[in-house]
């Protein structure tokens, strides 16, 4: 799919497919096949392949005599402009249940200077001559990994955004308890200790993909997040993906070929985001156990089913 924005509309192009028109200030998550992509205005942020990926227009000068220079002015347009949607895109991302790229890039002048340096270096992963209302225009997609040695991830997770404190919460953040919380006295402990991956299927929860998420006991007390993993780990690989349905978790390779299946009894709310599950006494002693016998956990593979 690519996408072109004129006079407040984006205009979305998908391949073999008829013309979508989505109105200025709309965003909606997509399925595309099973995986979680989120669509803004500014580009699309996919978290099941965890990219970012941002289009602009630059139109081709009606002055220039010479096309081929005419096309190379409107390429560097439309990078221009794909380069700021992207930073609008940062923005959006949430890293973890209080922070967004927004809050860590708002810290100060020196760190948006950083941020748009590295943005700089975003790949051009499409490139096209368009024609908008008869004029020819050249439209250029760039992309940036969430995770690796040039994600995000640099920069978000590594070091953590530590923005000032927001407002006081009356009533947030809380424990959010949905369903009973089995304990070992209801469902005594089975070890298996062949499991490849966790899915963790939170659907029905409103739970949010983020950089950052966290797996909770009922107490509060974390079994997976930022803190329990060497961050250099993280920041390369990251912590989850994120699917809209189970068939798709599966086949994501971080599952692998036999991973472990456990819905949350709860979330962490918070006034931002809810990015953290909760887990039932009995699947949290599990997933401890589990994770002793193959080391999943400590691999990060781990997958979200979200709706």
């Amino acid at each position: 799919m690519f996408v072109v924005f004129h006079n407040g509309v984006a205009y979305r192009f998908p391949y073999g497919m008829n013309t979508v028109i989505i109105h200025k200030d709309d965003s909606r998550k997509v399925p595309v096949g099973g995986g979680y992509v989120i669509v803004h205005e500014e580009g699309e942020i996919d978290w099941s392949k965890g990219v970012l990926s941002a289009t602009g227009v630059g139109l081709m000068p009606s002055d220039e005599p010479n096309r081929a220079r005419a096309y190379l002015k409107a390429r560097g347009y439309a990078r221009l402009d794909a380069l700021a949607n992207l930073l609008m895109l940062v923005n959006r991302v949430q890293i973890d249940a209080q922070y967004t790229g927004a809050d860590y890039i708002a810290q100060s002048e020196e760190i948006r200077a950083t941020v748009n340096g590295f943005l700089r270096g975003a790949m051009i992963t499409d490139e096209r001559k368009i024609y908008i209302e008869g004029q020819e225009a050249v439209q250029v997609t760039v992309s940036i990994p969430m995770h690796g040695q040039r994600g995000l991830s640099q920069l978000l997770l590594k070091p953590r955004a530590t923005p000032a404190p927001a407002a006081p919460e009356p009533s947030l953040p809380r424990l959010e308890i949905t369903r009973p919380n089995r304990t070992l006295s209801d469902a005594p402990l089975s070890v298996e200790g062949n499991y490849t991956g966790l899915i963790v299927d939170a659907r029905g929860l409103n739970l949010q993909p983020a950089m950052a998420p966290r797996l909770l006991k009922v107490d509060g007390t974390p079994l997976y997040g930022v803190g329990n993993y060497d961050v250099d780990r993280v920041v390369e690989q990251g912590l989850a993906a994120y699917h809209k349905d189970l068939e798709a978790a599966r086949k994501d390779p971080r599952a692998g070929s036999n991973p472990l299946i456990l819905r949350p009894i709860g979330v962490y709310r918070r006034a931002v985001a809810t990015t953290d599950a909760v887990l039932s006494d009995a699947d949290a002693a599990k997933l401890i156990e589990e994770n002793k016998r193959t080391k999943f956990l400590d691999q990060l593979r781990v997958v979200f089913v979200v709706d």
